[in-house]
């Protein structure tokens, strides 16, 4: 199959399960603290993981050494360097990853206490393109060590992936069509939000090809991602705790883990395995970054979800309409010119 349709297919999966999220956050989040459900989170998505591990036929599962490359950067040659020193711990993307795992979501759910999630949502989209431009990046530094590079992306697909992204916040306004709450430190937030959460993605798939090195095996680099995931998560969780503490003190307000809570985290926890599965394989099977504009159909989906299952009425169904139809055309040019 070409590399390019078959790393198509797989963001078409991780579209079809990352997309229930918003769903699930509808019905577990219950606290005043995003964080303290950010770290109710982490467990089970942490739990939900560990079976990718036996289930991705990764030829070398190198436990020790894959710990061992946590502590590694990017060289300026294009090659995994060791930390030497206590400040060379700042150069590790696992350091960022940890801190933005803890933050990513949490500040999703706090900045839509502060304004309209609708924007907070819109805003979220531009996180697939700050994921890009660091893949991209990423490749150019890769091919400078004389390596092709693993992410290429031309000036045409980036045009293409702008309109996908309008198209999907068209889909999201239609929704409402209407902001009903704005404020500058709720932009912020979310703006934080959507940064954090390309550290957190882009990260786990970073560290991946860094204990991979040099294989381009994508079980492997699979495999060395879901072990990244999982070891960013678990350092992740004690500084969810501390923010809980720093941003919103204890008071009578608690998250009540019933055992229907149990059973929602844990559907969260496997919808995100496969997403993150599906998202990470479509990145490494294919060199071409173009493939990730079909994840701008994510909020179409969500819309689904959320009109199925949460009574979310469609207020402005033209600009749903309107906006599936510009992401749906952006994507069918590009396959056009690669399939």
């Amino acid at each position: 199959m070409n590399p390019t349709t078959k790393g198509m297919l797989w963001a078409v999966s991780a579209v079809l399960t990352g997309s229930w999220l918003p769903l699930f956050y509808l019905y577990t989040h219950v606290s005043n603290d995003p964080f303290v459900w950010r770290s109710w989170l982490l467990v089970f998505q942490v739990l939900m993981l560990l079976p990718v591990f036996f289930l991705v036929p990764a030829q070398n599962k190198r436990w020790l050494e894959n710990t061992r490359r946590l502590l590694y950067y990017w060289g300026e040659g294009g090659e995994p360097v060791r930390v030497r020193n206590a400040l060379d711990i700042l150069r590790t993307p696992v350091l960022w990853m940890a801190i933005c795992f803890a933050l990513d979501l949490a500040f999703w759910v706090w900045a839509a206490t502060l304004i309209d999630p609708l924007v907070v949502t819109i805003i979220f989209q531009l996180m697939l393109i700050g994921m890009v431009w660091m893949a991209a990046r990423l490749g150019r530094k890769i091919s400078g060590g004389q390596r092709s590079s693993p992410h290429v992306i031309g000036g045409k697909h980036w045009t293409l992936m702008f309109f996908s992204f309008l198209g999907a916040a068209l889909v999201i306004w239609s929704e409402t069509a209407a902001v009903s709450t704005l404020n500058w430190l709720g932009i912020a937030v979310a703006f934080m939000g959507t940064a954090t959460a390309v550290g957190s993605l882009w990260g786990t798939v970073s560290i991946g090809r860094m204990m991979g090195w040099p294989t381009r095996n994508p079980h492997d680099l699979v495999w060395n991602a879901t072990f990244a995931a999982v070891a960013g998560r678990a350092l992740a969780l004690p500084l969810t705790l501390v923010g809980s503490f720093l941003f919103f003190p204890p008071s009578g307000d608690s998250f009540d883990v019933t055992w229907s809570m149990v059973g929602l985290l844990t559907a969260t926890g496997v919808f995100n395995a496969a997403g993150a599965l599906s998202h990470r394989y479509s990145l490494y099977v294919t060199s071409s970054l173009s493939v990730q504009r079909i994840m701008f159909f994510s909020p179409v989906f969500q819309m689904l979800w959320l009109w199925l299952f949460a009574d979310v009425s469609i207020a402005n169904p033209q600009a749903l309409l309107v906006g599936t139809g510009i992401v749906l055309l952006s994507n069918l040019g590009w396959q056009r010119e690669q399939l």
